[in-house]
Parts: structure tokens; sequence; C-alpha cells
């Protein structure tokens, strides 16, 4: 008689508590108390443009991911970035906070754009599955 042991659902089988990311091993070589802060203790850092404009391009590209392979192309990745945005700013209002007009936004928009462009040039997400 063999039992099955496994969880049925594989998210249950999924390692539990922080991840460690190439942010965060760096936090940690540089100075392990902003990596205790950050990861264990979870103490909130405001918003900065930077920081938002990470998440923003990562969004995307989580996004990106979701459509089929053949999809993956980076005027799809470009239409993604301002639904992002939207959803990100009403998520946290804070964010909008962080330009002082529409042309500081645009303009922050099209840096994010460049960013999305460049990840363009390190791969190929149609090649990806």
């Amino acid at each position: 008689m063999v039992i099955d042991i496994s969880p049925a659902d594989p998210a249950e089988s999924a390692p539990k508590g922080p991840a460690l990311s190439p942010s965060r091993a760096a936090d940690f070589m540089n100075c392990p108390l902003l990596y205790r802060f950050r990861v264990i203790d979870r103490l909130l850092e405001p918003p900065t443009t930077a920081t938002a404009r990470g998440t923003l391009v990562h969004a995307a590209l989580e996004r990106l991911f979701d459509l089929p392979a053949a999809d993956r192309t980076p005027e799809a990745a470009r239409a993604l970035l301002v639904p992002e945005w939207d959803r990100l700013a009403a998520a946290e209002p804070d964010l909008t906070a962080l330009f002082g007009d529409d042309a500081e936004l645009q303009s922050w928009l099209r840096s994010a754009t460049a960013i999305l462009d460049s990840y363009f040039t390190l791969e190929d997400p149609r090649r990806l599955e």
C-alpha cells in the first residue's frame, strides 16, 4: 500500500517566510541592521520615486507574463504601464504625492518606459514559458 502524503495544493508546499532577493541579499551584505529593519521587523519606509518606478516596472512585467508568449512584445509591455500605475496609485494614494504636477509624472513614466524597454535588450520574454 502506498500512501501519498504530498499536499493537494502545491502552494501548501511552498517555503514559508521571507524570500531572499538580490536586493535583500545586498541589504544584508551592506548593513545587517537595514536587512533586519526591512525583512524581519518589516518597518515601513516612505515611498520614493525610485522605489515606485521599480514597483511599477515589476508590476507591468508580471502582467506581461500573464499574456500568451507570442504577445509579450515591447509594445504590449508599454501599454501596461499606465493601467498598472493607475492600479498602484489607487491602492496606495501616497504614491501620487510624489509628483508635483502632471509634467513631472509624465517624465517619470517615460523613465519607467525606458527601464521597461531595456528589459527587452536582456531577454526575449516570448521565448519563456
